[in-house]
């Protein structure tokens, strides 16, 4: 292991997951990101082997940097490390293509015995949220409702756009559309969804084969 992205605003939580890379993989070279804008001008310049993602940022969700590794670097390891140990918040990220989910009230040897998997093809779950994913599987855990509503094809568009972290700017530029009408599109669909956030947008459009 040579890089880790390590998405994670709250200090504290930041030495843990440091602490428990080292116990891991011993010297390894962190880029700490406390943002999504700071991740993201880490990986305009740089590919990871790991990255370890915070989902509650204060500019949104780490949900956004992982549709963004998931699109340009594949071969990128990404494991989300949260306190959020509700049902909704591990299936949208597995969903959305995260390959791990540890829990930071974990220790810092579970966390590292975690992390040190990933060396071994062994994708990391804390014991609680392995669970789940076994209940889940075994028809127990809670199903996720598809969302029944038409979109027309132009928002769908703008839906697999939203989904894979594009801006309004960048969405109106790629359909040649204006920004005030990105947005109006954007509107109807959260509208039509019953949604309110990116997140919420990308499971959908996962849901739907858009991303």
């Amino acid at each position: 292991m040579d890089r880790v992205l390590l998405l994670e605003d709250y200090e504290p939580s930041r030495a843990l997951l440091q602490m428990a890379l080292q116990r891991a993989f011993g010297e390894v070279q962190v880029d700490a990101a406390v943002s999504l804008e700071q991740a993201n001008g880490y990986l305009d310049h740089q590919r990871y082997q790991l990255a370890i993602l915070d989902l509650n940022l204060p500019d949104g969700s780490g949900i956004e940097i992982l549709a963004r590794i998931r699109r340009e670097a594949q071969s990128t390891v990404c494991v989300v490390a949260t306190v959020a140990d509700d049902d909704a918040s591990l299936f949208e990220s597995l969903r959305g293509g995260a390959q791990g989910y540890l829990l930071k009230t974990d220790s810092p040897v579970e966390l590292a015995a975690g992390l040190k998997g990933v060396l071994d093809g062994h994708l990391p779950l804390s014991p609680a949220m392995a669970s789940k994913v076994v209940s889940y599987f075994n028809g127990l855990g809670p199903a996720l409702k598809p969302v029944d509503a038409h979109l027309t094809a132009r928002e769908e568009q703008v839906l697999k756009l939203v989904a894979q972290g594009a801006s309004r700017k960048a969405i109106a530029r790629e359909l040649d559309i204006s920004v005030y009408t990105a947005n109006d599109h954007i509107k109807s669909i959260y509208r039509k969804l019953k949604i309110s956030s990116r997140v919420e947008a990308t499971r959908i459009a996962l849901e739907r084969g858009l991303s």
